[in-house]
């Protein structure tokens, strides 16, 4: 009887074949170089080949430096960094020149969170390059713009700031890594340079152009410049990619928001809070969507906002916005709490000074309230004339010092607020509520 290998044909047993492709490692005499077979089985991911090839011929090898590459990059894939770091150093100080290892050392370095030493790293390396790398120059960038971020003095935090974007263009030049192009229209968009963001972001699409995530961040740029027709294209396309895209729905529908079509906002705001309900500036948007209906629903307007506030209570958008909502049903003492908690987020806020001369006006603290007019008028004539003021400030000191009988005060303001509205529109209580504002 023939085995499950072997099988019977014309009275003879002939034994199957086996389906083993892979064979084993190939022994091979002393000195040869086999680094070609590694690399062949590490782009495999085949671990346990490498090991037995780097165990066997490490010690009998001409040149064992790139086995202690390759080792280290085999540690620092399962988690062993410290293990990594040894190995990629072994084969540093075999060739001190290779810029590969370097960058690797970099990485592991930077995987640890030992971002200091990684800076140290990327730039030897960047030294000995002999041209401009783009990963040195993303990694460099990277580290400078997460230093900058941790910095306790403003000078060095924009120094390094500016470094950092710096190198990201540089790393934009020299590759086609996208992270690089995301992070330098971050800092671009952290400047207002939206313009150039868009750019940058544009030319991002034809690495990835289905990118989702750049995708909605041209939208929101877009809304940021006021350009909502284009926004609205590149939204539109980030749904018809992915319906479930919570940042895309926002900012679509605060498009839809900003032209007065409120049912269909909450209805994408809907679709959002089916499945990822803690997001601050969904529950602002829809707070607004309640104060602007026909009908105003206050309650469940400052219900929303409030919830928003929960969720993030440094959120000076939802507070600004919960003090209007107060003003216009008459609660003052609450707009008045709300506006206090908004100052100390922007203690140059004129619109908040503003409104809460409103409310201690309306509360009959009429000392307080002069104050707090006085304190708006002076940050707004303290802005630059193109960091858009709003007349209503000056308009409504101009109101205050009329009926408390400081005349000669009040035509002084009633001349400014002419002067600073002659080529603006007038703003409403919608300049804090517009579209770009809602993300």
């Amino acid at each position: 009887m023939a085995s499950a290998d072997e099988i019977v044909c014309n009275g003879h047993v002939i034994t199957l074949p086996t389906l083993e492709v892979v064979k084993a490692v190939p022994i091979m005499a002393a000195g040869t170089n086999i680094d070609w077979l590694l690399h062949l089985y590490y782009a495999r991911r085949d671990f346990i080949r490498c090991r037995l090839i780097i165990e066997r011929e490490l010690h009998r090898s001409l040149n064992p430096e790139y086995m202690h590459f390759v080792k280290g990059l085999i540690d620092r894939e399962e988690g062993n960094n410290i293990e990594a770091l040894r190995n990629l150093q072994k084969a540093l100080d075999l060739n001190s020149k290779n810029i590969e290892t370097y960058k690797e050392i970099g990485k592991t370095l930077f995987i640890m969170g030992r971002f200091n030493q990684a800076l140290d790293i990327f730039r030897e390396a960047e030294e000995l390059a002999p041209r401009q790398d783009h990963e040195i120059c993303h990694f460099i960038g990277e580290l400078l713009h997460r230093s900058a971020a941790a910095a306790n003095q403003l000078a060095i935090a924009r120094q390094e700031e500016a470094e950092a974007k710096m190198y990201f263009e540089k790393a934009v030049q020299a590759g086609k890594k996208l992270e690089s192009f995301q992070r330098l229209a971050e800092i671009l968009r952290k400047e207002k340079d939206y313009a150039r963001a868009i750019e940058v972001l544009e030319n991002c699409l034809l690495l990835s152009p289905e990118n989702i995530e750049v995708l909605t961040e041209i939208g929101v740029l877009y809304l940021k410049t006021n350009d909502s027709q284009k926004a609205f294209a590149r939204l539109s396309e980030v749904i018809a990619l992915d319906r479930k895209c919570p940042k895309g729905l926002l900012a679509y529908g605060a498009i839809l928001q900003s032209r007065n079509d409120v049912d269909g906002a909450l209805e994408k705001y809907q679709e959002i809070a089916l499945t990822e309900p803690d997001i601050p500036e969904l529950w602002n948007n829809i707070g607004l969507c309640f104060f602007k209906m026909k009908k105003q629903k206050v309650i469940a307007a400052i219900s929303s906002l409030r919830k928003s506030i929960w969720l993030s209570p440094l959120n000076y958008n939802a507070l600004y916005n919960l003090s209007l909502v107060y003003i216009t049903a008459q609660q003052y003492a609450s707009a008045f709490h709300t506006l206090a908690a908004a100052i100390n987020l922007r203690k140059d806020s004129a619109e908040c000074y503003m409104l809460l001369g409103i409310c201690l006006r309306k509360l009959e603290d009429t000392e307080n309230a002069f104050k707090a007019f006085q304190r708006s008028s002076e940050i707004q004539q303290q802005q630059p004339a193109d960091a858009g003021r709003n007349p209503l400030v000056h308009l409504n000191f101009a109101l205050f010092c009329y009926e408390t009988g400081r005349v000669a005060l009040a035509t002084e303001q009633f001349t400014r607020f002419v002067s600073s509205s002659q080529d603006l529109l007038l703003p409403t209580e919608e300049e804090h509520l517009d579209s770009s504002d809602l993300l």
